[in-house]
């Protein structure tokens, strides 16, 4: 009896319920183009990162050039296809180690108040980086494709 006790105890033991399928995390793809004023290289898709999850970043590094023969303030903007990552995707763009913006997908949908200024012929790095903060809760199989604008005006 005692034996049989301990080969169900045994078994019990090594039986568990299958974990199933986790699921994904977000998928976000950051990209930078060229403009009449600027130059901007590289150019396309800057990052693509799958399974994004709180904790986690992912950083990009291009260089802006002033093509014009004037001073401009540039500043940056998002596009994006959907809103499912608005307010859950954290975005920094740094511009000669300054910050242009650091907020949610959402919040740089309008135009960054920061500005950076670039003489005629001038260039700046850019690094952008993105990740989901701790508090983030609705990310799971969610994506964003974004499009990081390039704004510039003549500099006053």
């Amino acid at each position: 009896m005692v034996l049989g006790a301990a080969f169900v105890a045994f078994l019990l033991a090594g039986w568990r319920v299958p974990g199933g399928q986790v699921a994904p995390g977000a998928d976000v793809s950051v990209t930078v183009n060229r403009t009449g004023e600027l130059d901007v290289a590289p150019h396309g898709r800057l990052l693509h990162v799958r399974d994004l999850r709180p904790g986690r970043f992912a950083e990009a590094r291009f260089v802006a050039t002033n093509t014009t023969g004037t001073t401009l303030a540039v500043r940056v903007r998002a596009r994006a296809g959907g809103a499912d990552l608005d307010e859950q995707l954290a975005l920094r763009v740094l511009a000669r180690r300054a910050p242009l913006f650091s907020g949610t997908l959402g919040r740089l949908r309008v135009r960054s108040r920061r500005r950076l200024v670039l003489s005629a012929g001038a260039s700046a790095a850019l690094v952008v980086r993105v990740w989901l903060p701790s508090r983030a809760r609705a990310y799971d199989a969610r994506g964003a494709g974004v499009s990081l604008e390039l704004l510039s005006e003549a500099a006053d």
